[in-house]
């Protein structure tokens, strides 16, 4: 594996180590608030987005597996955080829920979701990253990351050109690692219900107009 790779991969480690910070923070907190009697539970806005992009056509040199199978492929899903924490100018504010489909000729190649113990996803400044830790155990090192990077303080939406998409796996005779970037990727508000429904009414008002002056 060449230098490069080695480098990325190191890096892929960040989010477990926020992770297990995150995890230890949370644990000192609730046992201070259970302590002191008071209920740790509180109000919060979550909102939900859509997240689509597009990865490279070629892989870094010398990845193999999945990054080699991703080039000139795509990835979509939804994310759902609490945006009142947004921007997370000094900490980072970790998401309620996630699905990130991998895909490739239309078929899914890998999902990174919340579904499954050690997965881990946040939002720290201009950084959104999604880890699929999930078979960290005994002789398997495996960690799957895409991680965009985006202009300013990011407050759940936008657009942005730099991103990666980390492997580093150990799954005996399947070999897969490596890394490639990703080239595009675009991030909207999924629609409230109401807004939904209005421009439903909207539209269906439109094409009555029209009905009536073409008559």
């Amino acid at each position: 594996m060449g230098k490069n790779i080695k480098t990325q991969l190191m890096l892929s480690a960040t989010p477990l180590r926020r992770l297990s910070q995150a995890t230890a923070t949370a644990a000192v907190g609730f046992a201070m608030l259970a302590a002191l009697g008071t209920n740790p539970a509180q109000a919060v806005n979550l909102k939900t987005f859509n997240i689509s992009g597009d990865f490279a056509p070629v892989p870094l040199d010398g990845s193999v597996g999945l990054p080699v199978n991703l080039a000139n492929a795509s990835f979509n899903g939804t994310y759902t955080v609490d945006v009142d924490q947004l921007p997370a100018s000094h900490s980072f504010v970790d998401l309620a829920s996630w699905t990130v489909n991998l895909v490739k000729d239309n078929t899914v190649l890998r999902t990174l979701s919340n579904s499954l113990a050690g997965n881990t996803a946040y939002i720290q400044e201009n950084i959104l990253s999604f880890s699929d830790a999930g078979l960290l155990t005994g002789k398997n090192n495996n960690l799957y990351s895409l991680e965009l990077d985006f202009d300013g303080n990011f407050t759940g939406t936008g657009s942005t050109n730099n991103g990666k998409f980390l492997d580093n796996s150990d799954l005996g005779s399947v070999q897969s690692s490596g890394l490639i970037a990703v080239t595009f990727a675009k991030i909207e508000p999924v629609p409230e219900p109401q807004t939904l429904a209005g421009t439903v009414v909207v539209a269906t008002i439109g094409l009555s107009l029209k009905r009536k002056q073409k008559s």
